[in-house]
């Protein structure tokens, strides 16, 4: 028979972790006390000792966890993309590819999760550490070079090296623009409220134009004064 405290302690560790996703992506690591975290999770302080050692512990367990979830589950996504497009004979599509990219971040059903996961890279961005190195390392970086060589077969009338810059180009679009979640969301005081990060769809639509369009673009060559070759 199972051993039921394993069970519940498996059960309550799991509550932890995913009180924490909703919470940090709220109000970030620093801004939710322990209190909260564990009201929001029904368990007693104790457990966070008990399942992590800190809360310190905890934040890297659940950004590794985090990290994991979210990579895995675009990966599968694009997989079954280029599967579809060899066994049809054709190129991948560019939206399908974006949009398997794009819908981790910010489709309602995986919001904390896209919010909490764009900040856990623009921390890395601007104050890398040895967490957020070897996360990097262990997840992005190879689900990033697949997604590089899926552009790149998804447009093959541009070279192949442009894509290394326009992927990079393509995260920093998603990531500045979901972190910004706050009441003075520039996007919206710039646009009068016509341009709302807020509508899922809207943002995927909106995202979708700017990054294709970018992807497609030609690569001209340029020389040092950038007036072309």
């Amino acid at each position: 028979m199972p051993d039921r405290n394993a069970t519940v302690d498996s059960a309550a560790r799991q509550r932890i972790i995913e009180s924490a996703i909703t919470l940090f992506a709220r109000d970030g690591v620093d801004g939710v006390p322990l209190r909260e975290l564990t009201a929001h999770a029904g368990v007693n302080l104790a457990a966070v000792n008990y399942h992590f050692g800190s809360k310190e512990a905890l934040a890297k367990i659940v950004f590794e966890e985090l990290s994991k979830r979210v990579n895995q589950r675009r990966l599968k996504r694009l997989e079954q993309l280029l599967a579809q497009a060899d066994e049809e004979g054709r190129a991948p599509r560019l939206e399908d590819i974006v949009t398997s990219f794009i819908e981790p971040y910010v489709a309602t059903e995986y919001v904390d999760e896209g919010r909490l996961l764009a900040r856990l890279i623009l921390r890395h961005r601007l104050t890398p550490t040895d967490m957020t190195s070897k996360l990097m390392r262990k997840h992005f970086d190879p689900m990033a070079k697949k997604y590089i060589a899926a552009l790149a077969a998804a447009c093959p009338d541009v070279p192949g090296d442009e894509f290394y810059w326009r992927y990079t180009f393509m995260v920093s679009t998603v990531v500045l623009t979901v972190t910004d979640r706050s009441s003075e969301n520039r996007l919206v005081k710039l646009s009068g409220g016509a341009a709302d990060p807020s509508d899922p769809n809207k943002l995927i639509a909106a995202m979708l134009r700017f990054v294709c369009g970018g992807m497609r673009a030609d690569a001209e060559r340029t020389d040092a004064s950038g007036t072309g070759g």
